[in-house]
């Protein structure tokens, strides 16, 4: 299709764009993963033509088609509904009271009203009620009762290999940890929370008060007792405790074996028979067994996973409330062959590669409505994900820790330990960055490297208002913890320590030195760093009516006096000079409206960096261009010059402008 390209006043012709016939990208979702017999399955679907949607008004077809896991097709080709705005399309399915579990593939056709098609498929799953367990299970004798080869042997080497349990794993996502071809998460690596895995793997703290409790990392790793190891062995298989996801109302203890060693079992109380003969999918009261108290206490660590989310309502999460989706947390986290999809900015390790994403269920095209307005949401979802709205803020209930000191220890009374210093607080607004999906990390052992403002950056996702090829960035909302930690004056490499000793006397000194040396480093003396580490937030998704808007959420100054919400200066976004340069870039004066009309007008989805960011697209201002050929001339209109330069002399575009590569508006068309 021949596109026409207006270019200091003058219009280019061009082939770039879209031809006639071109293929169109279907996106297809449906509301959820998993369905149960005759519930029912909404498909929906949006269609893009290069990087440009296909509006309602111009889907001449979309047609949906069903088949169960046997490949039988239920729907052939149906036509779907039609958002009346957005372009979005959807059709409802009844499953029948006996559908068959398993996987089903939905799969949408589009045809344009200029003749383009394209289709797209997704996947959903039936499942099944878990069958009772009485007449398998009539002794509980650990893990080995589930794992014999008539029944979960494959299940438990599925387990076994995945991050759940390893604690290790790809390390594809981690820049500087792939380039070093090591393979490290929570074990590996560290943190700026309780700093070393490794080395504080399980005990028993002696409390101040006299009495004992669970102590180390592995009272949350899902074994019992044993630090899980590459090789596979009948040892490290009967070590995965499989109560811990799929018992109700299990719970462990930290016992010592009469080697010393410590391992983990059933508490007390607990008939343990009963819970392995009514094992169940994971709910989330089990997945929050563990990730409510990591980092040491209810909401420390992530800020928005805290012991709330067990039993919400939509008003705090409408995904996970009891009033609302009431979904587990694997209809999120989408899990095959015991690998779960998911990865935050601060998980060194990739577990699957099952995208975990908004769209998933939502589309491309999140917000339909009758408000022809939802288009401007949606063109915000482009580059924003759907967390940086619908997530405000976090710890919206407990105390989330936002700086750690290890320099300074101090009793904490309820636990009768001593910890390092905390700042916690609660409602807190996040802060944003560009993430793509990769991250960078210090590597354990290495010598420290200070930014500019002397801090050691454990972990922060990558990510650029303009990225390289192959990577897209989307704004993310993260909580930014904050640290104080010890670093060897010496070898500048950060130093772990033994947290048992730390805890039980609050001699830190000791504790950094124990630490060390179980490592094998080198200790002369210490010191203590400024840290930081982001953590992805994405929970505590609230009802829509409590989204960040134009009227409260503070985001864009031009409309909202005062907003501060997103920083756009350091993100990237930069304002070429007055509205009058801006515009002679491209076309004589224009007569400037409001803020929302000349976005409306000029944004290019994915390509903001044809009006913002670095690099002028002339290769310097109109007012001393002319110098670079001859003295100074006077300047007339963008058609004048044109007129002389190009169609007089012949010049090329590029004589005068500068190009830049990878972008798709304005000045980056090859004219």
């Amino acid at each position: 299709m021949k596109k026409s390209v207006l270019v200091g006043g003058v219009l280019l012709a061009s082939f770039y764009g879209t031809a006639f016939g071109a293929t169109l990208s279907v996106q297809t979702a449906t509301n959820k993963l998993n369905y149960g017999q005759s519930s029912v399955v909404t498909v929906k679907a949006n269609a893009e033509n290069g990087t440009t949607r296909i509006t309602t008004g111009s889907i001449r077809y979309a047609n949906v088609t069903i088949k169960n896991p046997s490949g039988t097709t239920l729907l052939n080709g149906v036509a779907m509904s039609k958002d009346p705005y957005t372009g979005f399309a959807y059709y409802n399915y009844t499953l029948s009271s006996s559908a068959p579990k398993g996987t089903y593939t939905a799969t949408v056709s589009f045809t344009d009203t200029s003749g383009n098609t394209g289709t797209g498929s997704t996947t959903f799953k039936v499942q099944l009620p878990v069958p009772s367990h009485v007449s398998y299970v009539t002794a509980y004798n650990g893990p080995a009762t589930c794992i014999t080869s008539a029944c979960h042997a494959a299940q438990a080497t599925a387990m076994f290999g995945s991050v759940h349990y390893q604690w290790t794993g790809d390390n594809q996502k981690a820049i500087e940890l792939a380039a070093s071809g090591s393979k490290a998460s929570k074990l590996g690596g560290i943190n700026n929370f309780c700093i070393q895995p490794d080395m504080n793997w399980l005990t028993i703290f002696a409390k101040t008060d006299g009495t004992t409790g669970p102590g180390g990392c592995a009272v949350c790793h899902a074994g019992n007792g044993l630090k899980p190891s590459t090789t596979s062995s009948q040892a490290q298989l009967e070590n995965i405790d499989c109560l811990m996801c799929h018992g109700n109302g299990y719970s462990r203890k930290v016992v010592q074996n009469a080697d010393l060693t410590f391992s983990m079992a059933p508490a007390d109380g607990l008939n343990v028979l009963s819970i392995a003969q009514n094992v169940i999918r994971p709910t989330r009261a089990a997945c929050m067994r563990c990730h409510e108290k990591s980092g040491g206490g209810d909401n420390y660590k992530r800020g928005d996973i805290e012991s709330t989310n067990k039993t919400c309502t939509k008003a705090y999460d409408v995904h996970m409330g009891s009033d609302g989706q009431n979904f587990p947390c694997q209809e999120c986290h989408r899990t095959t062959n015991h690998k779960m999809a998911g990865r935050g900015s601060d998980m060194r390790a990739l577990d699957s590669t099952t995208p975990l994403s908004c769209e998933n269920c939502h589309s491309r095209i999140p917000h339909r409505s009758t408000n022809v307005s939802y288009t401007d949401l949606n063109r915000h979802s482009d580059k924003v994900n759907c967390s940086v709205c619908h997530v405000p803020t976090f710890a919206k209930t407990i105390p989330t820790d936002m700086n750690r000191d290890w320099s300074v220890m101090e009793i904490d009374t309820a636990k009768a330990l001593w910890d390092p210093t905390m700042i916690k607080a609660t409602n807190v607004m996040p802060t944003y960055a560009w993430f793509n999906g990769f991250s960078h990390f210090y590597k354990f052992k290495d010598p420290a490297s200070l930014d500019a403002r002397g801090v050691q950056v454990i972990s922060k996702p990558d990510g650029a208002f303009e990225d390289p090829a192959g990577k897209y960035s989307k704004l993310f909302p993260f909580k930014l913890h904050t640290g104080s930690q010890p670093m060897e004056t010496t070898t500048k490499q950060l130093l772990p320590l033994k947290n048992k000793y730390a805890f039980e006397t609050g001699d830190v000194t000791t504790a950094i030195q124990l630490g060390a040396a179980a490592q094998g480093m080198t200790y002369n003396a210490h010191t203590f760093i400024p840290t930081e580490q982001y953590e992805g937030i994405f929970h505590g998704v609230g009802p829509k009516t409590t989204a960040v808007s134009c009227a409260n959420g503070g985001c864009h100054p031009q409309i909202t006096t005062g907003a501060n919400r997103i920083p756009f200066s350091t993100l990237g976004y930069t304002r070429r000079g007055t509205t009058a340069q801006m515009c002679d870039v491209c076309h004589s004066l224009k007569s400037y409206t409001s803020f929302t009309s000349l976005h409306s007008n000029h944004r290019d989805r994915k390509n903001c960096a044809a009006c913002h960011g670095t690099g002028y697209p002339l290769k310097e201002p109109v007012t001393t261009l002319c110098d670079n050929c001859h003295s100074r001339e006077t300047f007339t209109s963008a058609n004048s010059v044109h007129s002389r330069h190009v169609q007089g002399k012949g010049y090329d575009c590029s004589n005068c402008h500068t190009f830049s590569a990878g972008m798709t508006g304005g000045h980056t068309e090859e004219h």
